[in-house]
């Protein structure tokens, strides 16, 4: 082969490499573009996926939010409804006997109402000492309008007693505030043939105590002849009111309950207890 030949041949034989070089260096470049392309890709769908958990623990905050606010503002809404209706049962003996009963009624409405959105947001360990701070209050105003008459008619008759010695004295008056109150504070302890029998000295002590007005008298009348079982909880004793203090043994165990439910839970209420009230009526 002659040097003119060969000259010839040199430029097709380079040309076969170079030309091979060429489409494997496109053929890389595509491939890099597409790794780019595919990563960026990535990149978009990793930064759109934190983006949507963000936005779904923002609204799951929220959520969490605004249902521990629901809850407070229910807890504290029916922690209030129940201390004006216990205010109220306290109150009683001082309101018009005819308006008693729409002013019961209208508090005991509003501690019903106010459970309700409770039941709904409260979990278990906080609505079960709620219900049975309810279940007490719908006791308690079943009873409100008889305790509002023997209550009272029983601290009149105290206060009618000699300032001495009430068993011994000999003051008319004196004396039959005392057989009166022993009278109605025993009362539920006969049985009915006894409570027939000492009817009519029941009456003319509690007139000849001159404590009662001739309506209260009738009152207190009544409510023996019905004898009703709730009367030794209605009657409680010198110091003790055993329904009132119930209710507050109820009241502080929802508010431990909602303390211990919600750690800063802000009960704003007031910072006299049922008790306290209870112990100043």
């Amino acid at each position: 082969m002659t040097a003119a030949e060969i000259g010839a041949l040199v430029p097709a034989v380079l040309a076969l490499p170079i030309g091979f070089l060429a489409a494997w260096w496109t053929r890389r470049s595509g491939e890099r573009a597409a790794e780019a392309t595919l990563s960026a890709a990535h990149s978009q769908a990793a930064a759109a996926t934190a983006a949507t958990a963000a936005t779904d623990l923002r609204a799951r905050s929220e959520q969490e939010s605004g249902q521990r606010r629901a809850l407070e503002e229910a807890s504290v809404g029916f922690l209030r409804a129940a201390d004006a209706f216990a205010a109220t049962v306290q109150r009683l003996p001082g309101i018009g006997h005819d308006r008693r009963g729409a002013q019961l009624a209208e508090h005991g409405t509003a501690v019903e109402s106010a459970i309700g959105p409770l039941e709904l947001l409260a979990p278990p360990e906080l609505i079960v000492p709620a219900r049975e701070l309810m279940d007490h209050c719908r006791r308690l105003e079943k009873l409100a309008l008889d305790r509002a008459v023997l209550r009272p008619a029983l601290k009149a008759l105290e206060d009618g007693w000699c300032d001495e010695d009430a068993e011994e004295c000999d003051h008319d008056r004196h004396g039959a505030a005392w057989v009166a109150w022993c009278l109605l504070t025993e009362w539920p302890t006969k049985n009915s043939e006894a409570r027939r029998g000492e009817r009519d000295l029941l009456e003319y002590c509690l007139d000849a105590s001159e404590r009662l007005s001739a309506e209260e008298t009738a009152r207190v009348l009544a409510l023996a002849d019905r004898c009703p079982a709730s009367w030794p909880a209605m009657v409680g004793g010198f110091v003790r009111d055993p329904l009132m203090e119930r209710l507050a043994a109820l009241r502080a165990a929802f508010l431990d309950a909602t303390r211990s439910s919600r750690p800063h839970l802000p009960v704003a209420v007031r910072s006299t207890t049922v008790a306290a009230r209870t112990a100043q009526a």
